[in-house]
């Protein structure tokens, strides 16, 4: 529950002060904004205040924005966004494989940090207001792996395979088109909005992180196929069944 009835509420984790002013005076017109200064006073502040969504920086002392992303998802599903210095792929996917929903390269200009904000904001509310009726399950390759949209989780041999949101949107655009080339735009706009356009960068990393959880062997997928110059596809050895 947000810390204002009238404003939703950002906590920004960053050790540099000067950053964590910066956020502030960008977002404060918008949203009540908290401060931390490292990962172990944002632990905190999410058990007092609970946040609406979480600036995460990823280099700081005490605890890092990698360990605080990892120990805030096992208790709490709060939009969190890794702020790095880094926009390398291996930095990037770390900080998502632990579960951070997105991330923004610094130094960044307020409209986009503002943009990514909502956007996130935006999709955990589309999640929580997700259809929990009667239950879809989509079965592919005879059952190794399962989508089940009523319980949003997937099944790979039998066993349950924990996504995080963003995996698992990914995962059911694909399993609702199964077969289909998506292309990279028709992938981001899907999954997360039109704010992304022309961020391929995203699609190839989430794809990786669905295939290293999903697929048996990740480097020889049987799952999610690319089609070189095209996009990516579920390949479907069953069809849809409920």
């Amino acid at each position: 529950m947000s810390a204002s009835a009238e404003k939703l509420t950002v906590l920004v984790v960053d050790d540099d002060p000067g950053m964590r002013e910066l956020c502030a005076a960008t977002l404060s017109e918008e949203y009540e904004v908290l401060l931390a200064e490292n990962g172990q006073q944002a632990l905190k502040m999410v058990y007092q205040h609970r946040p609406d969504a979480i600036l995460m920086d990823v280099t700081m002392p005490v605890m890092d924005g990698f360990e605080a992303c990892r120990r805030i998802r096992e208790v709490s599903d709060t939009p969190i966004i890794m702020l790095t210095a880094h926009d390398g792929d291996q930095d990037v996917a770390r900080g998502l494989d632990t579960g951070a929903d997105d991330y923004i390269t610094k130094p960044f200009r307020p409209v986009p940090l503002r943009a990514r904000l909502r956007a996130v904001l935006r999709r955990r509310a589309r999640d929580a207001g997700a259809d929990d009726g009667a239950p879809e399950r989509f079965s592919f390759h005879g059952g190794d792996l399962v989508v089940d949209t009523g319980r949003r989780v997937a099944v790979v041999l039998g066993e349950e395979v924990r996504l995080s949101a963003t995996e698992y949107r990914l995962l059911e655009t694909f399993a609702r088109h199964p077969g289909q080339v998506l292309t990279n735009d028709q992938i981001l706009e899907r999954v997360w909005g039109y704010n992304y356009e022309g961020e391929s960068g995203y699609v190839k990393t989430y794809v990786g992180l669905l295939r290293n959880k999903i697929e048996p062997d990740p480097k020889h997928p049987r799952f999610v196929l690319s089609r070189r110059g095209l996009g990516y596809l579920l390949e479907p050895r069953r069809d849809l069944t409920k």
